[in-house]
Formats: structure tokens, C-alpha cells, sequence
């Protein structure tokens, strides 16, 4: 009788598993029990190529499981532009490890910011931000541009002192990016650069945020993030156990500095003394002007859009914002650096072009009777377009996100994938743009393994338009950062290699192009011989 209630268990759950539980939607590789496609995906070396295998298997729509957690992939551009442009609002919400992080000791239970929020909450906040992460474009700029000299003068005596300890084992210039990233979005959000007493605690939070994406790439942390259930039980309980504290240690950081400036501001109040102008001042003017209490209420009208102008939104907005500012524009100039280490002819094209703008900018200043000036601006930007050309190339070649952050459906929707099929997806199914799969395309991107900037290039030696260079994402919830991105990539790449030539330490071992995986990609460490340009 038990080996007979046996069968009968297991084949129904092979049915309710292989069978039943998929049948509503797009085709897709078969899932393990527990661990869906993690293992399959955590096994491909390449930490993209298998949605790409995937796409030619089953076609421009499947399904891949996170545990027990359906994903809808999307994986071409013109399906992404009709579902995630043209009907925005429907493809609008967002299903990133909510429930994981409202699990978490520093959530407090709670799901705010603009990451992991969708809805009327999202909307507010996103706008609040967009309009409040700056201080002006010009004073923005500007700042940027006086780090970068900053960072450049470290650069300098790095380097004289290696020459004088006759040291060639060569720089690591990411942490030189990291500092200048790391202070421009703390800038905008707090106020201030990390000071050189300040970097302890700016290498700790870059170490935690580092260790916490390679973390949720791990097989358990798949399995966490559609299953929080799972951190009760061995060996989930270890990963979230080192992810909860990952997270606190972030908070702890974030809540520490609103703190000091809700101190600062009632004495600057009581001075009649001016307040910084960042993000956290705009925030907290907010909360004051909605009559927010200490605690993250509000003293009343539960339900209105003034009501997301509190404590607990306001420390999730700088987590949010400082992990996304920081994280993707710092690797990104980390493999633009590496990238132009590996390949001497596009540095000295770039080079060139750089060259031939400067002298042009001297020569006019002389004529004007100006002072020469020798930083390269946004003003610049389309006098330079290999510069923006080597950018682009980078951002397709590096795809930060092997599996970008998934979406929501708000309302039922058809789907006409082509071919004939047609599929019906329920309200609130989980679905991604998958950014990879466009960006590695060999039918738009020929040779698409291979850097190559001239593909951004006309015959003319112009800059030409990929509307499917979507490093950004696209749709409702394309990246509120990008113009800042922008910015940054341009300043750091244009004047960077104005002044310095960056070489391999071994030119007979240059650095490996394979990437680290995790959440996000990292290029594999490196250091770089760097050379001062006269």
C-alpha cells in the first residue's frame, strides 16, 4: 500500500511540476524542483550566452524559472519596444526581490524607493528624484570635472612613487574610479566627496555591496529571491544570513548620515545658516511641508501621494540610488580602461581625436586672447565621435546585467510572439526585457564578440543611432540615472586618455577580457601601467 501512495505522490507531483504548473505560459527549459533553471544557468561560462541559446531554442519569448519562480523572457527588440514602449503602463510593475528584502532586519518590513516599488508610490518618487538628484547641470559638471582633476593628481603621485620605489607592478586605477563614482553620488545624495578619512568607510560599503551581488548570483541566492521561505532551512539560512547582514551594514551607513543631517539641520535652523543642496535636504524639506513625524508616519491622510514623504521611503531612495549610481558607471569606465588597455588601436584613435580637438580648442583660446582650456566638456561632446563611439561599444560589449530587473504585468495582456503564437499572460506575471539578447545580436551587431567601435561610425566618420543600444533598459522604467551616466562616461573617457596612455603591466600577459560573474558583471582585477601624455 506505501510503495503504491508513493507512486501515486511522485507521479503527481512530476505532473503538477513538468506539467500543470507551466501550462499557461510561454515554452521554456525544463525546471529542477527547488532550484528551477539556476543550475544550468549558473553553469554557463559565459554569464549571458545562455539566454541567447535559449532564444534560438524557443523562440523571441520562453520562460525560465528562479527557483519556484516563473520568469517571462523577452529576448527581441521589436517584441520589448510593443510590450515595454508602446503599451508601457501595463509592463510598468516591478517584481525585484520585494519580498526578500521585506524579510530583511533593515527593511523594517517595508518595501520603498524607486528600485523595487511600482504603482503610485513608484510614480511619485521616481518623479520627486528625477526633478531633486542634481544640483544644476552646469554646477554638476563642474564638480565632476574638478574630481576628476583631483583623481588625476593621485594618479600622478601614484605613479612618481612607483617610479621611485622602482615599483612596476603596475596601478589598480578601478579603485581610483570607484573613489570618483563613490563621491559624485554621495555628493548628489548626501552632500559631500569621500574624504581621504572617509575612504575606510567608503571601501567597506563598496566591499559589501560587491560581496552581496556575487551573493544573490549564487545558486541559493536565486532560489531565496522566489522562495524567502527557503531562509529557514539549510543551506539557504547561511546565504540570507550573510545577505541580511550585507544589507544591514548599507542601512546602518545610510541611516547614520540622515541622522547627522536631521541634527545638523535643526541647528542650521536655529542659526539661520544656509542647508546643503543634495537630495536628502530636498527630502527632507518634503516630509516637513507634509507634516511627517520622526518615525516615517504622517500626522494624518493615510493613502495620499504626500504620504510616501517619509523615513523609511527616504532611507530606501538613498540605498537605492547610491547601489545603481555607484555600482554601473564605475565598472562600466573600469572596462572602457580595460578595453583600450587590450586593444592599442583604438587608444590611439581615440587619442588622436582628442589630440586634434585640444590643439583646435588652444589655437582658437590664443586667437581670443583666452586662457587655455584644457579640460574636455559636454560641449564638446559632438566634435568627438569615436570618443562616444569606443562608449557605446563598451556598454554593448560589457551588459552590466546578464538578467535585467524583472517587470510586472499590471493587467492581463495578449502576447503575438509571431509565428503564430500567441500567449495570454495573467496580471501580475513576471516578465524581463532581456537586453543581452539585443545587444549581442549578430543580425544588428555583426562580428558581435568582437570590440569594435567603427560599427557606431557612417561612412562619414559620424556618429550613427542604434535604437537598439538599450544599455539604459527601455520603456517606463528605463534608468532615471541616465543622463547623469552619460555625463560621467563622457568626462572621465575623454579627458582620462587625453592626459594618460594606459599599457598592459606584461605585454606578453595582458589582462583577461572574461568577466566576473555575478548579480551584476565585473571585470576580472587588473592593473594597468600608466603612462603621462605630454
Amino acid at each position: 500500500m506505501l510503495p503504491l501512495l508513493g507512486l501515486l505522490f511522485l507521479s503527481a507531483f512530476l505532473f503538477w511540476h513538468f506539467v500543470w504548473k507551466r501550462r499557461d505560459l510561454p515554452p521554456g527549459p525544463v525546471p529542477l524542483p527547488l532550484v528551477g533553471n539556476g543550475l544550468t544557468i549558473d553553469r554557463s561560462k559565459c554569464p549571458y550566452a545562455i539566454y541567447q541559446q535559449w532564444a534560438r531554442q524557443f523562440g523571441p519569448i520562453y520562460t525560465i524559472w528562479l527557483g519556484e519562480l516563473p520568469v517571462v523572457v523577452v529576448a527581441d527588440f521589436q517584441l520589448m519596444r510593443e510590450l515595454f514602449v508602446k503599451d508601457g503602463d501595463t509592463f510598468a510593475g516591478r517584481d525585484f526581490m520585494e519580498e526578500l528584502f521585506k524579510v530583511s532586519t533593515a527593511s523594517h518590513g517595508k518595501c520603498y524607493g524607486v528600485i523595487r516599488t511600482e504603482g503610485e508610490l513608484w510614480k511619485v518618487t521616481r518623479k520627486f528624484a528625477m526633478r531633486n538628484l542634481g544640483m544644476g547641470k552646469a554646477r554638476l559638471e563642474q564638480k565632476y570635472l574638478s574630481d576628476i582633476n583631483t583623481m588625476f593628481g593621485r594618479i600622478r603621485q601614484q605613479i612618481a612613487f612607483a617610479a621611485a620605489e622602482e615599483d612596476t607592478s603596475g596601478i589598480q586605477l578601478y579603485l581610483h574610479i570607484n573613489r570618483l563614482i563613490g563621491s559624485t553620488i554621495n555628493q548628489l545624495l548626501f552632500g559631500h566627496s569621500f574624504s581621504d578619512d572617509q575612504m575606510n568607510d567608503f571601501h567597506q560599503l563598496k566591499n559589501t555591496m560587491d560581496n552581496q551581488t556575487k551573493l544573490l548570483d549564487s545558486i541559493a541566492g536565486k532560489a531565496l529571491i522566489g522562495m524567502p521561505f527557503l531562509r529557514y532551512f539549510p543551506p539557504f539560512c547561511w546565504t540570507f544570513a550573510k545577505f541580511d547582514n550585507n544589507l544591514s551594514n548599507v542601512y546602518a551607513y545610510i541611516d547614520k548620515t540622515i541622522a547627522k543631517r536631521m541634527a545638523k539641520r535643526s541647528k542650521t535652523m536655529e542659526n539661520g545658516g544656509e542647508e546643503e543642496e543634495d537630495l536628502l535636504n530636498c527630502f527632507l524639506d518634503q516630509m516637513e511641508e507634509n507634516g511627517a513625524t520622526q518615525n516615517g508616519s504622517v500626522a494624518e491622510g493615510e493613502g495620499k501621494a504626500e504620504d510616501y514623504f517619509n523615513l523609511e521611503n527616504l532611507r530606501n531612495v538613498c540605498f537605492d540610488l547610491f547601489l545603481a549610481g555607484q555600482e554601473t558607471t564605475s565598472v562600466t569606465l573600469s572596462f572602457v580602461v580595460l578595453y583600450l588597455l587590450l586593444d592599442q588601436r583604438v587608444q590611439q584613435k581615440m587619442q588622436k581625436e582628442l589630440d586634434e580637438l585640444c590643439t583646435e580648442k588652444e589655437e582658437r583660446n590664443e586667437t581670443e586672447g583666452k586662457e587655455a582650456k584644457m579640460m574636455i566638456t559636454t560641449a564638446d561632446r559632438p566634435k568627438l565621435p569615436y570618443v562616444n563611439a569606443v562608449i557605446n561599444e563598451t556598454q554593448r560589449m560589457c551588459n552590466l546585467l546578464p538578467l535585467n530587473l524583472t517587470h510586472r504585468t499590471m493587467a492581463d495582456v495578449q502576447i503575438a510572439a509571431g509565428g503564430g503564437a500567441n500567449f495570454r499572460l495573467g496580471r501580475g506575471t513576471i516578465i524581463v526585457p532581456q537586453i543581452s539578447c539585443v545587444l549581442f545580436d549578430e543580425k544588428v551587431f555583426p562580428n558581435a564578440r568582437r570590440f569594435l567601435p567603427e560599427r557606431f561610425l557612417n561612412q562619414m566618420g559620424q556618429l550613427e543611432r542604434f535604437e537598439e543600444l538599450i544599455p539604459f533598459g527601455l520603456g517606463k522604467r528605463v534608468c532615471m540615472g541616465e543622463s547623469l551616466a552619460r555625463m560621467e562616461l563622457f568626462l572621465f573617457t575623454a579627458n582620462f586618455f587625453r592626459n594618460f596612455t594606459v599599457l598592459p603591466v606584461d605585454p606578453l600577459n595582458p589582462p583577461s577580457s572574461e568577466k566576473e560573474k555575478g548579480f551584476s558583471v565585473h571585470p576580472m582585477p587588473y592593473k594597468c601601467r600608466i603612462e603621462p601624455r605630454t
